[in-house]
């Protein structure tokens, strides 16, 4: 009898053994089905396959729908995509959760911020990110985005507070982006000292500001305006053209703002000087382009010169170079410039802005379809 109870016992105990190493694995196997889902949006985001990154998060978004961090990646990413409305929905739905970790509600803050941002309500924004910073005031990245948005929002002298407190948290390599971020809240403040009128104030910041920025296009062109102000020609001759020279993708404004500001305090001469010296060595077409077209007439000689060095790689200037030709009589040399080959235009991608080196209808570095743009002509719509 005793023998036959410890059979009995010898199976019951190897069933039990077997019931638990069946639920075990059971209950293994959803845990491992998510984790190499997950592993998988993964590899599909660093190929940069976003579409089906959306199309897996929203899948373990249904089957796991107390994970906020899911919540979180899907409204990032279709802010990305253009859904900004369903993006501050799913951050406002994890923001009503009560039970939500400190970090991820810091998180959904910044998200919906960035969200109001894209859409151009900065003051918004900037309350989202407020609170960001409230729950999390050492975090650089929510600061930094902080600081963006209240220079969107035209919130310069609080833009500048939050890039020095910026300067003061991050490492010392990354400083100079602080500073830099600061110079330009710096400059905006000076603009909207001259608004108020107070020029004395406007100098003090837009100092500091060069300071701080000191190669930064927008920095000058605020230096240059504060100057006109004040009636000092010669600083502000020298400022506008710093500013074309660091910008030359803007001369065409800056040149024409600079002339009309050098016309009402009399320094066009030291103008012109200066307008002469950067088409003479300037390499950048659309510099040498704006400079041209209101140097020609006087100087024709120079702006031919400029024009031809430049009209290789760019249109414009090609153009320019033939109706300057033309103006001076030089029709056999016009014909020469107009029958020169111009280069291909630059074609990149309307989704991510990569260069295409050769047109394709699907973009190969983010997958999008019928994306392929001209460059230049994107720009002139835009402009």
């Amino acid at each position: 009898m005793s023998a036959l109870w410890i059979v009995l016992l010898a199976v019951g105990s190897l069933a039990l053994g077997a019931a638990a190493a069946y639920w075990r694995t059971a209950a293994r196997q959803p845990a491992a089905a998510a984790v190499a889902r997950r592993s998988h949006v993964l590899y599909a985001l660093a190929e940069g396959d976003i579409e089906n990154v959306a199309h897996e998060l929203e899948q373990i978004a249904e089957a796991e729908p107390g994970d906020a961090t899911v919540f979180l990646a899907l409204a990032a990413l279709d802010r990305r995509r253009g859904r900004v409305e369903r993006a501050k929905a799913i951050h406002r739905t994890v923001l009503a959760g009560a039970d939500l970790a400190a970090e991820l509600r810091v998180a959904a803050f910044v998200g919906l911020g960035r969200d109001l941002l894209a859409q151009g309500h900065q003051e918004a924004a900037v309350g989202a990110l407020s609170r960001a910073i409230s729950l999390a005031p050492q975090s650089l990245a929510t600061l930094e985005t902080l600081a963006r948005a209240l220079e969107q929002a035209g919130a310069w002298d609080r833009a500048a507070a939050a890039w020095e407190r910026h300067e003061k948290l991050v490492p010392a390599r990354r400083r100079r982006d602080s500073r830099i971020g600061r110079g330009h809240a710096l400059a905006g403040q000076a603009l909207a000292a001259l608004d108020e009128g107070d020029a004395r104030k406007a100098e003090r910041l837009i100092v500091r500001a060069l300071e701080l920025a000191p190669d930064s296009g927008h920095v000058w062109t605020a230096r240059a305006r504060v100057a006109s102000n004040l009636g000092d020609a010669a600083g502000s001759c020298l400022a506008w053209q710093r500013a074309w020279e660091l910008t030359p993708a803007a001369a065409t404004p800056l040149v024409g703002e600079a002339l009309e500001a050098a016309a009402e305090i009399g320094g066009l001469p030291d103008l012109h000087e200066r307008m002469l010296a950067s088409l003479r060595s300037g390499e950048d077409a659309a510099l040498v382009v704006a400079l041209a077209q209101r140097l020609g007439a006087s100087h024709p000689e120079a702006a031919i010169a400029a024009l031809q060095r430049v009209r290789s790689r760019s249109p414009a200037a090609a153009l320019s170079l033939v109706r300057l030709r033309l103006a001076q009589g030089q029709r056999d040399q016009a014909l020469d410039a107009a029958m020169m080959e111009l280069p291909p235009p630059i074609v990149v991608c309307r989704a991510c802005a990569r260069e295409m080196p050769r047109f394709r209808f699907r973009c190969d570095e983010c997958g999008a379809w019928d994306s392929a743009i001209n460059l230049d002509a994107h720009r002139r719509a835009e402009a």
